[in-house]
C-alpha cells in the first residue's frame, strides 16, 4: 500500500508539474509580443523539438520506433496533425487572449469523442454527448464575446489546434504502443521549418533567445514528457482532471503579469466548459476510487 501511495504521489506531482509548465505559455507569448508569429513559431518549435528529441533517442534505442514509430502507414498523418497542432497553438496564443485558447482547448475530450465516432465508430455515451453540447454552448458565448474585437482569428486557430490534437488522440488509441514523443518531435521540427521560412528574421538579443528557449523547452519538451511519465502512475481520469488546471492557471498568470482581462462573457463561457468537463469525468473519478 505504501508503494502504491508513493507511486500515486509521484504521478500527481509529475502531471501537475507538466500542467503548470503548459499554463505558462501565455506568459511567454506576451513577453515575446514584440516579435512576429512566424519568428516565435520557428524558434519555439525548433528548440522544443531539439529538447524532446533527446527522449526520442532513448525510445529509439529501446526499439519503440520500429515500423514507422509504431503508427505504420498512419505515421505521415499523425506527424501532419502534430505539425498543425504545434503551429496553430503558437499562432493562437499570439493572436487572441489566453483564456480563449485554453477554454477552446478544454473541449478536447468532446472533439476527440466525435472524431472517434467518425473514424473508429467508438460509442459515445449520453453523458459525453450532453456534456459536449453544454461545453460548446459555453464556447458559443465566448466566441460571441470576441466578435468585432480582433480575436476571431485566434479563436479559429485554437479550434483547429484542438481538432488536430483530438485527431492525434484518436489515432493513438488505434496504436497504443506507438511513440508520441517521436511524432511530436518530427511535427515540431516541421513547424519550426515553416516558421523560419515565413519569418522576416528580425534581430534577436540574448534575452529573446533565452525566453524562446524556455518557451520551447517547457511547453513542448519537458511538459509533454513529464505528463506522459506521470500518467503511468495515476488513473487517466485523474490525469485529465489535473490537466484542466491549465485552463484556469493560464489566464490567471497572464492577468497577474500583464493585466489581460478576457471579459465577463469569456469567464462565463469558460466556467460552463469547465463545469461540463468535470461533470463528464465525475463517474470515471468515482469508479477509479482516486481518493
Amino acid at each position: 500500500m505504501l508503494g502504491e501511495n508513493s507511486a500515486r504521489r509521484r504521478g500527481v506531482l509529475l502531471v501537475l508539474s507538466a500542467t503548470v509548465m503548459w499554463s505558462l505559455a501565455g506568459v511567454f507569448a506576451r513577453v515575446l509580443g514584440h516579435l512576429d508569429v512566424w519568428t516565435v513559431m520557428g524558434w519555439r518549435a525548433t528548440l522544443g523539438a531539439a529538447s524532446i528529441s533527446v527522449v526520442g533517442i532513448v525510445e529509439w534505442r529501446r526499439g519503440r520506433m520500429d515500423e514507422s514509430f509504431g503508427f505504420g502507414w498512419l505515421s505521415p498523418v499523425v506527424v501532419a496533425l502534430a505539425l498543425i497542432a504545434i503551429s496553430t497553438y503558437t499562432a493562437a496564443v499570439m493572436t487572441t487572449t489566453i483564456a480563449d485558447v485554453m477554454i477552446i482547448y478544454a473541449t478536447l475530450p468532446f472533439v476527440a469523442a466525435a472524431i472517434g465516432w467518425l473514424v473508429n465508430r467508438e460509442r459515445v455515451s449520453a453523458r459525453t454527448l450532453a456534456a459536449g453540447v453544454t461545453a460548446f454552448a459555453g464556447i458559443a458565448i465566448m466566441v460571441e464575446n470576441g466578435l468585432g474585437s480582433g480575436r476571431l482569428l485566434g479563436q479559429a486557430l485554437s479550434a483547429l489546434m484542438t481538432v488536430a490534437f483530438a485527431g492525434m488522440v484518436v489515432l493513438q488509441r488505434r496504436r497504443p504502443g506507438a511513440s508520441m514523443i517521436a511524432v511530436n518531435a518530427i511535427g515540431a521540427f516541421g513547424s519550426g521549418l515553416v516558421g523560419f521560412a515565413l519569418s522576416p528574421h528580425p534581430p534577436l538579443d540574448l534575452y529573446d533567445l533565452a525566453v524562446l528557449f524556455l518557451f520551447g523547452l517547457t511547453t513542448i519538451g519537458l511538459a509533454f514528457v513529464l505528463f506522459m511519465e506521470g500518467a503511468k502512475f495515476i488513473p487517466s481520469a485523474e490525469a485529465g482532471l489535473i490537466s484542466l488546471l491549465d485552463v484556469v492557471l493560464g489566464p490567471v498568470w497572464v492577468f497577474l503579469a500583464f493585466g489581460e482581462n478576457p471579459g465577463v462573457l469569456t469567464v462565463l463561457g469558460g466556467a460552463i466548459v469547465l463545469g461540463a468537463a468535470v461533470w463528464r469525468m465525475a463517474p470515471d473519478l468515482r469508479g477509479e476510487r482516486l481518493w
